[in-house]
């Protein structure tokens, strides 16, 4: 039997797969398990990587680093949704890791409208929601990001910078 299962897969292909069986293991404890709410969250977490990076193509906006930056988020969220286990397991109920799925979700799904929204496809969205959308963005400093990316930000700087070497200069100057 043992034979059979040894030339069957190589070595390394042995210690990928336990490598990946244990990162299966550790994500299914963290999340609490692996059921429809955990699932559908992936699906959205998924859709959300790849409408962002479709979107980020077509403004031709893409930055590893602000995708690096998501994908940080993404990991921290499953982390968050740890800590609501841990905290049901300790109150014996099912309530806050099923809140914080939820929550998630919701951030989610209004991720990949916005992303919809910059690929194009923005009339397909009702006005109110874009509004709220935009709202948001603005109070989440989004625009900040889009500047970065065109430049306008570094300008900006380099001329608050100037203005402040030029404010200390005159400062120096009167106190001598």
């Amino acid at each position: 039997m043992w034979e059979i299962i040894w030339n069957i897969w190589t070595p390394l292909e042995l210690k990928i797969g336990v490598l990946f069986s244990f990162i299966w293991l550790g994500f299914c404890t963290i999340v609490g398990g692996f059921d429809d709410q955990i699932v559908a969250l992936v699906v959205l977490v998924a859709l959300d990587i790849v409408s962002g990076i479709i979107g980020a193509l077509k403004t031709q906006t893409f930055l590893s680093s602000i995708a690096t930056k998501g994908l940080w988020k993404k990991a921290v969220m499953f982390l968050i949704i740890g800590l609501g286990v841990l905290l049901d397991t300790a109150m014996h109920t099912n309530t806050i890791r099923t809140l914080f799925i939820g929550a998630f979700a919701i951030i989610e799904v209004m991720s990949i409208v916005e992303n919809i929204d910059k690929m194009g496809y923005g009339n397909y969205i009702p006005e109110y929601l874009r509004n709220c959308l935009a709202q948001i963005a603005k109070e989440k400093r989004i625009d900040k990001i889009e500047k970065k990316v065109n430049g306008v930000e570094d300008e900006e700087k380099r001329s608050k910078d100037k203005n402040e070497r030029e404010n200390i200069n005159t400062d120096n100057k009167a106190s001598h």
